[in-house]
């Protein structure tokens, strides 16, 4: 699993990062091009002011007119220098002092351009061969550009302080853009809790297009899982109802037969019974089924208990749970699961049930049911029976059998734990407790 907000800023950290680089490189390059261009149009410059400058004595010696000089070719080691041969003469600026040079061979209307580090100067030079008075004149002229190299330099370090700031920059604002545009995705994992806890349908009016059809396809989803869990449940329904006129039949069949005979096809008919009176009960006590959907109590704990009441109106049912308290179990099982237990309670008890829930973390993690009813109970016996051998419910307690019995199951199916005690007002305590697994 990636972050794909991770993915998208390492993605552009390093895009940005080769388009500096590579803006970085052709800056410096055309830096350097500026940089030689411009001194070498000012040595052509002073070349022809140094060819102005020339001038043949009537001995056939040539000087130049210093006043017609830059003062920079008359200081020594001032970066800017010249030489001028003819023939066997040659000139050379007072700048140059005692540096040895080689200037190079050229025919008249030749041009040449080259560099050269000479100690910790770097010379651009610049070499012109031209005819004056009927004489080859080759003119040298150099300047130091290690200077303008050191501002090159500076130039191009604050030009990468400045890139770098720009992809900090860039980095935090698409990082803000990231989070404003991710925010809707934020509210999905609360919109499917709301789903589950609640039953609420996500609207796709509030998300971005783009996952619009991906919430489509989770309604389509639960609804269609929905759908089919209560079409089996109603066919279980209407199984066990068309079950009994068979049964029925079969019953009045066996009362015809032999004693001998009739006992074992009771037995037989008696199991048949009960696994159509468990599915009935299933059936009845959920209700519409929301598979996924957790167990909300202020909205889910009132209609059953309205139901129990309905079936058993003589008797009183007090339910004990913290305000908007929310079970994350399946809201089918533990309607089943609560169902069953008040149902159990509602027909041994002689008035008055109590339902308490609560959620708890010692000395175990979970969530804890108890259901008391005033009825008659059990013995010790049966009770202590249950409690150390683990017998099945429905052989241990008289009358206790199929509701304990669908309990059990589901109990079992969250590795929860179910125990029987004496109630304080002389019935059955019957608790239950499911773990949080994390």
């Amino acid at each position: 699993m990636y972050s794909l907000k991770g993915y998208l800023t390492r993605n552009l950290l390093i895009t940005l990062t080769f388009t500096m680089v590579l803006l970085l490189y052709f800056l410096y390059q055309g830096i350097q091009i500026l940089t030689q261009d411009f001194v070498a149009s000012r040595l052509q410059h002073d070349a022809d002011s140094l060819i102005s400058a020339l001038e043949q004595h009537p001995d056939t010696t040539w000087s130049l007119t210093s006043d017609r000089l830059p003062n920079v070719y008359h200081r020594v080691n001032s970066g800017h220098y010249f030489a001028i041969q003819i023939g066997t003469q040659t000139l050379r600026s007072r700048s140059l002092f005692d540096h040895e040079i080689s200037i190079p061979a050229l025919k008249a209307g030749q041009q040449q351009q080259t560099s050269q580090f000479v100690g910790k100067e770097h010379w651009l030079i610049f070499s012109q061969a031209i005819i004056k008075n009927d004489q080859l004149v080759i003119l040298w002229i150099t300047e130091d550009i290690s200077a303008l190299e050191q501002t090159q330099v500076h130039f191009l370090a604050f030009a990468s302080a400045a890139i770098l700031l720009t992809i900090i920059i860039l980095l935090l604002a698409q990082n803000q853009l990231l989070k404003r545009g991710f925010k809707p995705l934020e509210q999905m994992p609360e919109a499917i809790r709301q789903m589950r806890t609640q039953g609420q349908e996500i609207n796709p009016g509030n998300m971005p297009s783009e996952i619009v059809p991906l919430i489509e396809e989770i309604d389509r989803l639960v609804n269609q899982l929905g759908q089919r869990v209560q079409r089996s449940r109603n066919a279980l329904g209407n199984l066990a109802h068309e079950m009994k006129r068979p049964l029925q039949g079969l019953q009045s069949y066996l009362e015809s037969l032999p004693p001998e005979q009739r006992t074992q096809g009771s037995k037989v008919l008696s199991n048949l019974h009960h696994i159509i009176e468990r599915e009935l009960k299933r059936t009845k006590i959920v209700g519409l089924s929301m598979p996924g959907r957790f167990t909300v109590l202020d909205d889910d704990l009132a209609p059953l208990i309205q139901v129990m009441l309905r079936i058993y109106p003589q008797q009183i049912i007090q339910s004990h749970y913290d305000n908007g308290l929310v079970m994350p179990f399946d809201r089918d099982d533990l309607l089943e699961l609560l169902g069953n237990l008040l149902d159990n309670a509602c027909k041994h008890a002689s008035k008055n049930i109590e339902i308490q829930l609560k959620q708890q973390s010692i000395p175990k993690a979970g969530y804890l049911i108890e259901v008391s009813d005033d009825g008659e109970g059990v013995s010790d016996a049966a009770l202590s029976m249950i409690i150390n051998r683990g017998v099945r419910l429905d052989e241990s307690i008289q009358g206790h059998g199929l509701g304990l019995s669908i309990c059990k199951d589901i109990v079992d199916s969250y590795q929860g734990e179910l125990n029987f005690s004496h109630a304080k007002k002389g019935g059955l305590t019957v608790s239950v407790f499911l773990p949080i697994h994390t």
